[in-house]
């Protein structure tokens, strides 16, 4: 183990370890071909579209009369239309601000300064200009200036994730950076600024509208004398967006093509500074990093709307790790020995296709490569949080930054850690339940049955036993089954269509699916699942209720059980409502732009329609107040509840023309929050009513 905070490197490094291979020196000439193509193809559109508007103005029109004016002003005015369709996106070429990064100033953190450098000096890559944090699972190289870049050496900077040094070993975080380093030493990286502005310009021109688009469409809708000429350029723009399509396709294909040959070659790299292991064993690591820092933010999210905050974040995204650090260890105990040397990370048999558009190649491809040949290194256990200079203050900074830029959130006071600790356990409450249920009631809407109902199906059951309910969990996974066979058809159709699939189709009721039809393919297993759900669960729910409405009988807590089920019901009726609006919506939308012809009349009317549709969901959190309120895990109150679904415990009207003005994108951002909310009270509820059969059972047996 190394006495300083900088772990040992390899003794033995191969010679021309990181040397470009064949493979790498060619797809960069290829990426460097295809940019050249594009901006020589660029720049001939722009001078030969700038000379036709040039030409426009100086033709001669020979006769003066009306008919020539209008034809001389409508050739100047579709000229110079083109002109400026080709030159505005340039426009739009800037650096990228982000808003969520903290500056580490070399006085206050001089230790991971004095790291950064040690990894270039091995490396034998530039010292980077800036070194930021974010708050998240990552890391990664940009330039300071975009623009500049194109012209001149500018100096790049390196951006470190917080979340990642907290599920990294100081070994693994300094292969990642070495990774990174990898990139700033890769000349090729400089293509990857003009794909960016390529791209940046192509997309633009292809999908985006804008005013210059709106102007054209009031030309083209005035008078046809005067609007002849934007009929005649509008199939032109249409050929040039088809045009560049293609060439962006192609663009892409040649620049991803090259960019994981550059994933392989910054593994080499990080290879000779920290082994062949540690860069593989902090991909393997990735995974859980993310999912425990993601239920972190998910947790701090819905505690703010509690207005609950915490000055440290990255304290219980630690906790969370040592939660599962004993599971961790396990699964990398269980890893098979790899012949090469360590442990086998990544198993051959998991899909190692991918997608011809992906920047990254598979994992088990990159371990390969990451191990041939194999470099043995000691490994540094400790946490690279001992190179930040005053950890807790910039972690508190951070949370700071965090709740202002991701959940637009100020915080005036925070709670201690065990009263945020207390949040997450109540959130989870009730999961290990689902669990022993088979998850059934995860993707589907419980059948609650009417209180008649439920009790004429309670008055066939003479005594509950433990044994009936053993006999309905049976038959529970009996009708789960055709629900998994479906469910692993879904997996394998996203695999398909990420393009990580070993298959390129799979069957379905006799009908092949591949790409040209995987949405179709999935719309129909998706509604197979759902008749399912439908059709064949009804009968076990009503059982599974009216059951425990017979023990609840006997110990006199019908009118608790039954508050729960209505409770529920009504949940379910809103979820199910807010889900139709949205759906209803996204139709209604889409049949007018269906139409040819579309009035602002029509258009009027959709916005109208649309409000009313969004206003409904205030009468139906409005019903609520009607309900005998049940507490669920960290939703104490009926406006608890409301504000837990809909910011504030209100659905807010847009006004204006909601398509101009932005308000239909943040409404339907809204609904999908509401959805989303939705699917948490409902599993929450689920989740209560299983806790409360739970003690029944008990008080009964």
């Amino acid at each position: 183990m190394s006495s300083t905070y900088y772990p040992l490197s390899p003794t033995n490094i191969p010679k021309k370890l990181t040397g470009l291979t064949p493979s790498y020196q060619f797809r960069a000439f290829l990426a460097i071909l295809a940019i050249l193509l594009f901006f020589i193809l660029y720049t001939a559109m722009v001078v030969a579209l700038g000379y036709l508007a040039y030409y426009a103005i100086i033709y001669d029109m020979g006769k003066v009369n009306k008919i020539t004016i209008l034809l001389k002003i409508g050739a100047i005015a579709g000229a110079v239309m083109l002109f400026v369709f080709t030159l505005k996106f340039i426009f739009k070429l800037k650096n990228h601000k982000f808003e969520n990064r903290i500056k580490l100033e070399k006085e206050k953190h001089p230790k991971l300064w004095s790291f950064i450098h040690k990894i270039c000096e091995e490396t034998g890559a530039p010292k980077p200009k800036s070194i930021y944090v974010d708050p998240d699972v990552n890391a990664y190289v940009a330039y300071s200036n975009m623009w500049l870049s194109l012209f001149l050496p500018v100096r790049k900077e390196l951006t470190i994730g917080m979340g990642l040094t907290d599920c990294l070993n100081l070994s693994e975080f300094k292969a990642v950076i070495s990774h990174e380093f990898g990139h700033f030493a890769q000349r090729s990286m400089k293509i990857g600024s003009y794909i960016i502005s390529a791209n940046t310009i192509i997309h633009d021109m292809i999908f985006e509208r804008d005013k210059w688009d709106d102007l054209l469409d009031q030309w083209r809708a005035s008078d046809i004398r005067l609007s002849a000429a934007a009929w005649v350029i509008t199939p032109i723009i249409w050929i040039i967006r088809q045009m560049l399509n293609l060439f962006y396709q192609f663009l892409n294909i040649m620049y991803s093509s090259l960019s994981r040959e550059m994933e392989f070659n910054a593994d080499k790299v990080a290879v000779s500074t920290s082994g062949s292991d540690a860069i593989i064993s902090a991909l393997w690591k990735l995974d859980d990093g993310s999912n425990n820092w993601n239920s972190t933010l998910n947790h701090a999210y819905l505690a703010s709307q509690k207005k609950m905050f915490v000055k440290n974040l990255y304290v219980h995204n630690s906790l969370v790790i040592e939660r599962g650090a004993e599971k961790q260890e396990e699964l990398l105990n269980q890893l098979p020995d790899d012949h090469r040397g360590g442990k086998h990370y990544f198993s051959v048999s998991e899909a190692s296709k991918v997608s011809m558009y992906a920047s990254h190649p598979p994992n088990d491809k990159r371990e390969d490569s990451a191990k041939v040949p194999y470099v043995v290194c000691e490994e540094d256990e400790r946490s690279p949080w001992l190179l930040f200079g005053n950890k807790e203050e910039l972690q508190e900074k951070m949370t700071v930054l965090l709740y202002k830029q991701y959940f637009a959130k100020e915080v005036d006071s925070t709670v201690a850690t065990e009263a945020f600790e207390d949040f997450i356990k109540t959130e989870t409450q009730g999961t290990e339940l689902l669990e022993e249920y088979d998850n059934a009631f995860q993707d589907r809407f419980m059948h609650v049955p009417e209180i008649s109902g439920l009790k004429q199906a309670a008055a066939k059951i003479k005594e509950p036993s433990s044994t009936m309910l053993d006999t309905l969990k049976l038959e529970l996974k009996t009708l789960m089954l055709p629900v998994k066979e479906i469910e692993v058809l879904m997996a394998k159709a996203q695999e398909i269509a990420q393009g990580t699939a070993k298959e390129n189709s799979f069957s379905f009721k006799g009908i092949e699916y591949n790409k040209k039809n995987l949405e179709s393919g999935y719309t129909s297993l998706l509604k197979q699942r759902e008749e399912i759900f439908n059709e064949n669960f009804k009968q076990w729910d009503t059982s599974f209720f009216a059951l425990h409405y017979v023990m609840a009988e006997k110990i006199g807590k019908t009118a608790e059980l039954t508050n729960r089920y209505q409770q529920h019901d009504m949940l379910s009726k809103l979820y199910k409502k807010i889900t139709g609006i949205k759906n209803s919506i996204l139709q209604s939308l889409n049949n007018l732009q269906e139409r040819e012809d579309v009035t602002q009349a029509q258009v009027h009317s959709l916005t109208q329609n649309i409000k009313q549709m969004a206003d409904s969901i205030n009468d139906e959190l409005k019903a609520l107040d009607s309900i005998s309120f049940v507490p669920m895990p960290n939703i104490d109150t009926v406006q608890e509840l409301k504000e837990a679904i809909v910011e504030g415990g209100i659905f807010k009207r847009e006004h204006g023309n909601i398509f101009e003005n932005g308000g239909f994108n943040t409404m339907m951002n809204r609904i999908e929050i509401a959805i989303q909310s939705c699917q948490r009270i409902d599993q929450k509820s689920v989740g209560s009513i299983l806790a409360f059969h739970k003690e029944l059972q008990k008080q009964v047996a």
